[in-house]
């Protein structure tokens, strides 16, 4: 579904469908879900076209992002790959990432903040055992 309405919106702006900026919609589709990062995202591309650079993958995924298909955001120093743009929390543990849709935490922030709230990173920390007795 994802895929279909990232072609359309392409397509209905103007932008061709490179085989290149095809495969990128086709990994964010199969992988989107685990929001990958800049580098994993790039292997991927690079498994069918080698000569893919990294200014390439950017400047789609910033097109990408100016279409209001993607968010962007950073944890542990790496930049992620959000394809779920509806408003949610993302719980951060490690190197897991897991969508939760919860309209009440969102819609109190949005009155707390007197802002908009796209999207609220929330790290999570291990269970620390208690010292041993």
């Amino acid at each position: 579904m994802w895929k279909e309405k990232a072609v359309k919106m392409l397509r209905e702006n103007g932008y061709k469908m490179t085989p290149q900026r095809l495969k990128l919609i086709e990994v964010l589709n199969e992988i989107g879900s685990e929001h990958p990062s800049l580098n994993s995202l790039l292997e991927r591309i690079r498994e069918d076209f080698p000569t893919v650079s990294f200014s390439t993958l950017y400047s789609n995924l910033m097109t990408l992002k100016e279409l209001g298909l993607i968010e962007l955001f950073s944890v542990g120093g790496e930049t992620r790959v959000e394809i779920n743009t509806k408003p949610h929390i993302n719980l951060i543990e490690n190197e897991r990432i897991i969508d939760v849709n919860d309209p009440e935490i969102i819609e109190a922030l949005k009155r707390k903040l007197g802002k908009e709230v796209k999207l609220v990173n929330v790290l999570v920390e291990r269970e620390i055992s208690p010292p041993p007795s």
